[in-house]
């Protein structure tokens, strides 16, 4: 069998972390339905900490941390960071659990527009003509679900708008994606672990010798391995190439929605999926023809 060069190492990588994160849905309707977000989220927190300090204890690399410690301002920047990808965590399992799967795909086909507008924004980066129309036919997509809803989907707005603001703060910060995850978790943990403790106090933790207690451990593999898998994907292929890929994760989650959990497709869902759909396409093909022409 021959060897996999260091590409398509990187597009095995990346297949496997958005698969993997399109069915991270599947994972947390294990669940039993009486535990709430709060607790596994907390929980979450808690074991991806010890996880990935294992890891680094392991590897030899908590030196790096130790100094990472030492600079005020990325702890600042990590602090802030912490704070939006607990949000993003939070939100997912929260919707997850209420059988709100669709609400999370359709945020996360937002996610790299929002990027990109936050990026014109706070980078003052360059937004093209095919840019523009796209994130217009997204507002105009997000406009159709407030008018069915009669209000904001909350889910789909908080969702990229929280990990578009931590990929932001990380852009930021420059620093390593698993060591900054390890510093963000650890300004988290203590408040994770206050919950948990509270929890227990007043006799209404669902922690202890049963099936979810193994799924909340566990829950922390499924947080770490599929981002050292896009880590890995990142240092061997373009952006461009990942950039089209990410789509998978979200479109499994629709098809689980919908064939797996029931989640009714509504005609303005439909609507506005396709609207997204269309500026992730005049996107991907003004992307194309640039590269196309550069060539």
């Amino acid at each position: 069998m021959p060897r996999l060069n260091e590409s398509q190492k990187g597009v095995f990588f990346a297949l496997s972390a958005f698969f993997m994160w399109g069915f991270l849905a599947v994972y947390f309707n294990i669940f039993s339905k009486d535990i709430d977000a709060y607790e596994i989220l907390a929980h979450r927190i808690i074991w991806s900490f010890f996880l990935m300090a294992a890891v680094l204890c392991i590897s030899g690399k908590m030196g790096e941390i130790f100094a990472l410690l030492k600079d005020i301002r990325s702890l600042k920047a990590l602090f802030l960071s912490g704070i939006f990808i607990t949000i993003n965590w939070g939100v997912y399992v929260y919707a997850v659990g209420s059988g709100k799967i669709l609400d999370t795909s359709l945020g996360y086909f937002i996610n790299p527009l929002i990027s990109m507008l936050l990026g014109v924004i706070i980078f003052k980066e360059r937004l093209s003509k095919a840019g523009a129309i796209a994130v217009c036919i997204v507002i105009a997509a997000v406009c159709v679900q407030i008018y069915a809803k009669g209000g904001l989907p909350l889910v789909s707005i908080i969702l990229p708008l929280s990990f578009g603001f931590y990929a932001m703060v990380r852009k930021m910060a420059k620093i390593s994606a698993f060591n900054g995850l390890f510093i963000e978790t650890f300004f988290m943990f203590p408040f994770a672990l206050g919950y948990v403790l509270w929890l227990v106090f007043y006799s209404q933790s669902h922690f202890g010798l049963n099936k979810d207690s193994l799924l909340m451990i566990a829950s922390s593999i499924v947080t770490i391995v599929p981002l050292v898998a896009f880590n890995a994907a990142t240092t061997r292929i373009n952006l461009t190439t990942i950039g089209y890929l990410q789509y998978i994760s979200p479109t499994i989650a629709i098809l689980c929605a919908v064939f797996i959990y029931g989640e009714i497709l509504d005609g303005y869902k439909v609507v506005s999926f396709c609207m997204i759909w269309l500026a992730l396409a005049i996107i991907s093909m003004d992307k194309f023809r640039k590269r196309s022409k550069n060539e």
